[in-house]
């Protein structure tokens, strides 16, 4: 159930019950794990259906004929929480800049809390200045709307002529924004919000109806089950940084209670005012779900959200156009295939803005996955590289040292790389990737370098590798490429065994003169390609660091002098990276042990704008750009 923290909004209270549960924001972008991930297609298409819905920025809702600002807000965050969006981002917040007063604070005497909220946190997410968009110092506003003592302190509560509608959505957003702000206000609108959230588990919608009242907590039984609120709450919480175990353990009360509520086909119902199951509450559970590390139970909740999704359609369907948006549930979605969407447009953008997060966790199938894996070590970290799957695939990864299961994702080079930590005792350590069609296993033969098996009758036939190496090249070297390997220092004519990524167990031979060259063909991924020889009395190995292609993030950043900081991400530790403007190297360097990579640089004058560019290691495989506006 959703209850809309705008007034505009907040007018149509007379209509359903059912139809104004739709109205209340989208959850906080920074909820999201793994920001550099590529999104679904799923969830990509879903923003770019409303995308196309907005006219210079802003949804009109041409059935009472106003914009409507709340929801432009909420298609701005859900853009960004999706990603690929940027642009249409910032259209919006320039958009919105001139209309935050009349949306959140229209008049001296008219501040409304929620909306404060909400527009604090797009603010921050968005790249605005936050104490000067739209004209208002939005985290000063915000902290004015919480109380300062009594039995409410840290409540929310609106200055208003109409009455006070202040509720746990808006207390949920001021809690983000306010943390992220760093402001003192935000530990005591933590402290009353974790006082809404009832024994079993739910965030009930609406504070206690007396402010001054001794006891401002959910009752058990009195204040509905919500799925909508439990799971809003719990994404913004996720989203706050550091958090307390307080903070933490309502989230796994309220992890725990919407597990227990999920319905066998992946589902979720609202509340008693909405028991059906439907798109919206399902597409923010799913985002609280995957927010809390429960893989699998959010894969099932985006996939079912995924079967209400608009595909494509023939010109002459009464869905033409219409591709990616969300019915809110079946009903609806075969009212508008038999006559199209109409009248109902507003539910649709409505359950699409809630619910198209969540896709970004429905899972990719993973029959055509195929594991190799580098490193064995016992307690040491091995490397999983999954390949055959989709840019944005998820994947739930279960097996040793993972705490559940943990949700792992398709890179735009359409490899999966995961790192995991190994037993700490030699044997087989055996990982599972899970998707919407199944699952796909790999083991790793853990062992240790140092401490070699007891010999076997094959073992005894190899050769000795005392004093042999195994030397492959040093430095970075490209993902695919073929490069040799070297062993040196062996008995003549002494056989071994050769492992590693692309080589199985293959038995090689030395020269003569003891020396061996054999050719590998490395894997198609970032990774670290470890190779073993094995001998009858141990194993020597080398490591080769291997760089694929990627898309590298390139941003100026606010200086403090006369040149422009550029700052380069998704980089490899210590990977060679220059900056370039019109074929000109303005700065060079390596990245830092977080593959990133900042400098100060001047840029050229008498130009408009210029395009910044970022060539990694291997500038054929690994770049980046971005425009520069320099008046």
């Amino acid at each position: 159930m959703k209850f809309s923290t705008s007034r505009t909004a907040l007018s149509g209270l007379a209509l359903s019950v059912a139809a104004t549960a739709l109205a209340q924001p989208l959850l906080a972008p920074a909820a999201h794990a793994a920001t550099d991930a590529p999104p679904t297609s799923a969830a990509r298409t879903g923003t770019g259906w409303l995308a196309t819905q907005l006219t210079n920025g802003v949804i009109h809702n041409d059935t009472y004929d106003f914009d409507d600002l709340g929801m432009t807000m909420d298609i701005g965050l859900s853009m960004d929480e999706v990603g690929g969006d940027q642009a249409m981002v910032r259209q919006i917040r320039s958009s919105l800049a001139s209309r935050v007063q009349e949306y959140a604070a229209p008049s001296a005497t008219e501040r409304y809390s929620g909306s404060l909220a909400k527009s604090l946190v797009f603010a921050q997410v968005s790249g605005a200045d936050p104490r000067a968009y739209g004209g208002l110092d939005l985290v000063a506003e915000t902290e004015a709307r919480v109380t300062e003592g009594g039995p409410s302190a840290g409540r929310l509560q609106d200055l208003s002529d109409y009455g006070d509608y202040a509720n746990t959505f808006g207390q949920a957003l001021a809690v983000r924004g306010l943390s992220v702000a760093g402001s003192a206000k935000a530990a005591p609108a933590t402290d009353f919000l974790l006082q809404q959230q009832c024994s079993s588990g739910y965030f009930r919608v609406f504070f206690a109806t007396d402010a001054s009242a001794a006891d401002q907590s959910c009752v058990e039984g009195t204040d509905p089950t919500d799925t909508d609120t439990t799971a809003y709450v719990v994404n913004q919480l996720a989203a706050t940084s550091p958090r307390s175990a307080a903070v933490d353990a309502a989230i796994a009360r309220a992890v725990s209670w919407l597990g227990a509520t999920q319905r066998a086909d992946g589902s979720f119902v609202g509340s008693p005012f909405t028991p059906d199951p439907n798109t919206n509450s399902t597409g923010l559970a799913a985002s609280a779900l995957a927010a809390a590390g429960t893989c699998e139970q959010a894969g099932r909740a985006a996939e079912w959200v995924a079967s209400l999704q608009v595909g494509p359609q023939p010109s002459t369907s009464p869905l033409a156009g219409e591709e990616g948006a969300l019915a809110y549930d079946q009903a609806a979605m075969d009212a508008a295939a038999a006559n199209g969407i109409g009248a109902g447009r507003d539910q649709w953008w409505r359950a699409t803005v809630q619910a198209v997060a969540g896709l970004t966790h429905a899972r990719g199938s993973a029959k055509a996955l195929a594991v190799t894996s580098t490193g064995s070590e016992p307690g040491g970290t091995a490397r999983l590289s999954a390949t055959g799957g989709t840019a944005g695939d998820r994947f739930c990864l279960t097996g040793p040292g993972i705490a559940g299961s943990r949700t792992v994702v398709v890179g735009a080079d359409r490899v999966l790389d995961a790192a995991v930590t190994l037993p700490a005792a030699a044997g087989p350590a055996t990982y599972t990737l899970t998707g919407r069609d199944g699952a796909t296993t790999h083991t790793v033969a853990v062992r240790s370098s140092a401490q070699p098996t007891q010999p076997t009758q094959a073992d005894a036939a190899r050769g000795s590798v005392a004093g042999v190496r195994l030397v492959g090249p040093a430095g970075f070297r490209k993902a695919g490429s073929k490069v040799a390997l070297e062993v040196l220092g062996a008995a003549p004519g002494a056989r071994f065994v050769l492992r590693g990524p692309g080589v199985a167990d293959a038995t090689i031979v030395a020269a003569s003169d003891g020396v061996l060259t054999r050719t590998v063909t490395l894997p198609q991924a970032t990774t670290t390609a470890a190779y073993v020889l094995l001998g009858s009395d141990g194993q020597v190995g080398d490591e080769t660091r291997v760089l694929g292609k990627r898309k590298l993030k390139v941003s100026t950043l606010k200086s403090d002098g006369p040149r422009t900081r550029v700052l380069v991400r998704r980089l490899v530790a210590r990977e060679k990276v220059r900056l370039v403007v019109a074929g000109r190297t303005l700065a060079k360097g390596r990245a830092n042990a977080k593959g990133r990579f900042l400098a100060r640089v001047a840029l050229p004058d008498g130009r408009a704008k210029v395009r910044v560019r970022a060539v990694g290691q291997f500038p054929a495989l690994r770049s980046g750009s971005t425009r520069v506006t320099l008046r």
